[in-house]
């Protein structure tokens, strides 16, 4: 059930004093008069929201988020309002659905339109897009958005950390520009970051949502943020798509040589802003260019895990030193656009995703590693200076805030590294396979340098598939069995089909022979230590015992499994030492404890 409290708190006269600083340039002066009841009073049935009503000093708490999507969902019968998952300290993740008949997802598959999953807030201290899609509900609540919902279904959460939301301090994210009245942390309450986690599904949160997309099955999905500096930039927003080369290439071109360029122009014509691709500048001379953040490519980040599931993804970021008004207004204006865009192109939208979902990739090479490539052409950057305010609440902390007036505005044309191409590349196969060995070589009970199991990884897993032999699923067993219960407890949050096998079979395929294993020295997300594998593979022959798993390439996961399995992945199970009741051994194995082949076992 979700909280009932009401739309509660004020600002101080302190803050919206402060907060009278942060109006600076002709797109912020645009969004002062264009923001949605900017200078309304409100309503009972159409309220304003927390930032609102405190003259933009603070951001709502997980209960005004709650109570306004409740106030919505009374004043228009269109939304409806449902929960998807939990989060780590137990509060249910709220979802409005509009445009389908109900929340279920079965009422909102049977609609045939175009599904837009968005959320807000995965870091709790980049608060804008949660406040965006309150205003976004709003305005659907008014009927102002009914051309959308004659072929879009919208999936929309505000608050995806809403633990985190809830550990506001004045002092979080120091050099940001508001809200002076605090914001929250940008982990989890298990002090994860959730945007790391779109891999290894240690959190309920990621959990939750990867549960989400597997049911509702949307076609776009948008992630929205708040950059953590480039202080001289000169866009109010910057975006990013999935930046892994395994995506599907028509998918890319519709995002990045229409949705992007069109929406960018549009804004730029009706607000006078600016919008680039996520990023900033780094190098001099020849080689200062504005750079993209190639460790993007990698699918543990929610826009590009969406890509790797098919599904057209988009990250925003908004920009930090504009003021809080304006961070708002400008990820509203990434939504209309955006969602003007998909409800036009909603046929398009849908038979491409209807292709990448179809489209075998065995026996195509694919990025395991990859890095960022040069543009053909340079690109206008925009810059704006930023100047030093003093935090009327945080001792000795002042935060950036970009001066009034376009005066200091520059252009510079500079090469621009936005796309990332494979550095090397593995077959995908038709299967992979983890044989079920039951008896374990000598020496191999004991881990050495591994860390811990991650958190929330159970000793068994239940679901897709099936019942399963051999006893893996079971407390204790061998080091394999024990591995095996871990990844298909992952597998099944992912929503990856795989099968258990009843029966001995024969195999004919491919082993990786291990030449090189070792671990990165310091721990990363929690207890993990990234470990590396390098080697070859070679022909191999043997019968898997019953209760081996068979996880087939003929699904549209396909990529994520991909990338999930192989051994020289940078982001896949064996990375994140899912795979260490094995890898983890002293002596070290022999070969990686999973086959691919070209065949199905039979």
């Amino acid at each position: 059930m979700m909280s009932s409290r009401m739309v509660r708190g004020a600002g101080t006269a302190l803050a919206v004093a402060a907060l009278t600083l942060t109006t600076g340039g002709t797109a912020e002066a645009q969004a002062a008069k264009t923001a949605p009841s900017a200078n309304a009073t409100g309503s009972a049935k159409f309220p304003l929201t927390r930032p609102e009503r405190t003259d933009y000093a603070e951001t709502s708490r997980y209960d005004d988020v709650i109570a306004y999507m409740k106030l919505m969902a009374a004043a228009n019968p269109q939304i409806h309002l449902t929960t998807y998952g939990y989060t780590y300290e137990g509060r249910p993740l709220p979802l409005a659905v509009i445009g389908a008949p109900g929340a279920t997802a079965a009422q909102v598959l049977a609609t045939g339109k175009t599904r837009v999953y968005i959320q807000g807030n995965i870091h709790a201290g980049e608060v804008e897009g949660k406040e965006a899609l309150l205003w976004l509900l709003r305005s659907i609540a008014k009927g102002e958005r009914n051309a959308w919902l004659r072929n879009t279904v919208l999936l929309i959460n505000p608050i995806y950390n809403a633990d985190g939301n809830e550990r506001v301090s004045v002092a979080n994210r120091g050099s940001q520009a508001g809200p002076v009245g605090g914001m929250g942390t940008r982990e989890n309450a298990l002090g994860l970051d959730l945007n790391r986690d779109g891999t290894k599904m240690e959190t309920a949160e990621a959990r939750s949502m990867a549960r989400l997309l597997t049911e509702y099955q949307p076609h776009v999905a948008m992630d929205l943020h708040t950059t953590d500096g480039s202080s001289n930039s000169g866009f109010n927003m910057t975006y990013e798509t999935s930046l892994s080369p395994n995506n599907s290439k028509a998918q890319m071109s519709l995002l990045r040589d229409e949705l992007l360029p069109q929406i960018t122009k549009a804004v730029k014509a009706k607000h006078g802003s600016d919008w680039f691709y996520y990023g900033g500048v780094s190098g001099t001379g020849a080689e200062r260019a504005w750079r993209s953040d190639a460790e993007l490519a990698k699918p543990r980040y929610t826009s590009t895990y969406y890509g790797v599931r098919n599904i057209l993804g988009l990250l925003t970021e908004a920009y930090s030193y504009a003021s809080f008004k304006t961070r708002i207004t400008e990820t509203y204006w990434f939504l209309e656009e955006s969602l003007d865009f998909v409800s036009k192109n909603s046929t398009r939208v849908r038979e491409v995703v209807a292709a990448a979902n179809a489209e075998s990739i065995v026996g195509q090479q694919l990025a395991v590693r990859q890095q960022l490539v040069k543009a053909p052409q340079p690109y206008e950057i925009v810059f704006a200076p930023t100047n030093s305010v003093r935090n009327p609440y945080v001792a000795d902390r002042p935060y950036r805030m970009r001066p009034d007036g376009n005066t200091n505005r520059t252009t510079e044309m500079l090469p621009f590294f936005g796309t990332a191409v494979a550095t090397e590349t593995s077959i995908a196969p038709r299967v992979w396979v983890i044989p079920n060995v039951s008896q374990e070589p000598a020496g191999s009970a004991a881990p050495a340098a591994a860390p811990a199991q991650a958190a929330g990884a159970p000793g068994a897993a239940g679901g897709r598939g099936g019942a399963r032999p051999g006893g893996f699923g079971a407390p204790g067993g061998t080091p394999t069995q024990r591995m095996i219960a871990s990844v298909a407890d992952r597998l099944d949050a992912h929503g990856i089909k795989y099968t258990v096998t009843e029966r001995d079979m024969a195999f004919t395929g491919e082993r990786f022979r291990i030449t090189g294993n070792t671990l990165a020295e310091q721990n990363y997300q929690g207890t993990h230590r990234a470990r590396t594998l390098t080697g070859n593979w070679e022909a191999n022959q043997q019968t898997l015992p019953a209760g081996s798993v068979i996880i087939s390439m003929e699904q549209p996961l396909a990529r994520l499994t991909f990338l999930l399995m192989d051994p020289r992945s940078d982001d896949g199970f064996m990375w994140w030492n899912i795979l260490d009741p094995v890898l983890g051994v002293s002596p070290g194995p022999q070969y990686y404890p999973v086959l691919r082949s070209m065949n199905t076992p039979g």
